[in-house]
């Protein structure tokens, strides 16, 4: 364990620091402009905004369970699967538009589920979670959004 106790435990330092990264992620994609006027609101900053957000509720859960957690011993590792996840996005971000929505979500979502070991033990299950996950995003955000995505690899299609 870090020395400095309880709230210098990498299980609560990395969320921070994570935290911190959001925030500047979030400040950018409000300076976000769009070239055409939208009368509902949605335009191209309304995803990264979406996206900031969920990780501001996903990190407090998180730094909410290690400040009631007293154990004093983290496990191996601990920084292992934040790190995926954290590289999992940054590969889904720079990968969306030369793979398209449907390959790069896929591959996205199948990762998350891997690292949190959601449904390996039962591939068909996984799969068809994996598809439903893809399915319910498009129909969320060009749906009910009327987000342009890129379908096909190489750009909107």
């Amino acid at each position: 364990m870090i020395r400095g106790g309880r709230f210098a435990r990498t299980g609560l330092v990395l969320p921070i620091l994570l935290i911190a990264l959001n925030t500047v992620y979030l400040s950018a994609a409000l300076n976000i402009e769009s070239q055409f006027s939208s009368g509902a609101g949605i335009g191209p900053r309304t995803v990264p905004i979406l996206v900031s957000l969920c990780m501001y509720v996903a990190l407090v859960v998180v730094v909410y369970g290690e400040l009631r957690d007293d154990s004093a011993s983290e496990p191996r590792g601990a920084v292992i699967r934040p790190a995926l996840v954290v590289l999992a996005t940054a590969g889904y971000i720079f990968l969306f538009r030369p793979l398209g929505y449907w390959i790069d979500t896929a591959l996205y979502v199948a990762v998350l589920f891997g690292v949190f070991q959601f449904e390996i033990r039962r591939p068909h299950f996984f799969a068809v979670y994996v598809i439903l996950v893809a399915v319910a995003f498009y129909g969320l955000f060009a749906g009910v959004f009327g987000v342009r995505l890129p379908p096909l690899p190489g750009g909107l299609g």
